[in-house]
C-alpha cells in the first residue's frame, strides 16, 4: 500500500456520504502544486472533519492511496483558515429558530 504526505489546500465543498450500512465518508478536492487530488476520509473522523474543514481550508493530510487513485485520509493537520468575511456572507447553513415570547 502506498502512503503521501501532502499539504494543500481544499478546493471543494465537504461532500458527506453515507453508505447502506450507515458508515460515514467525507469527500474533499485537495489541490497540492495545482493538481486536483480526490481525498475520502471515514469513520469517526469524518464527523470531525465536517466542522473543521470548508472550501479555501489549508490542510496538510497523511493518506493511504487506493485502488482506485484515491486519497484515503488517516491524519489531518489544519494549516490555514478561509477569510471569516466570506463565511458570514455567504451562509448556508440551517435557520435560527425564531426567538420564543412569553405572553
Amino acid at each position: 500500500m502506498n502512503a503521501a504526505m501532502m499539504t494543500g489546500k481544499v478546493v471543494s465543498d465537504v461532500k458527506v456520504i453515507n453508505t447502506k450500512h450507515g458508515y460515514p465518508f467525507c469527500y474533499i478536492a485537495l489541490e497540492v502544486n495545482e493538481k486536483k487530488h480526490n481525498c475520502l476520509i471515514a469513520g469517526r473522523k469524518a464527523f470531525k472533519f465536517v466542522y473543521e474543514v470548508e472550501q479555501g481550508t489549508g490542510l496538510t493530510v497523511d493518506c493511504t492511496i487506493n485502488e482506485r487513485k484515491q486519497l484515503v485520509i488517516q491524519e489531518y493537520k489544519i494549516d490555514s483558515q478561509p477569510p471569516l468575511l466570506g463565511q458570514l456572507w455567504d451562509y448556508k447553513g440551517r435557520r435560527l429558530p425564531f426567538k420564543k415570547t412569553m405572553f
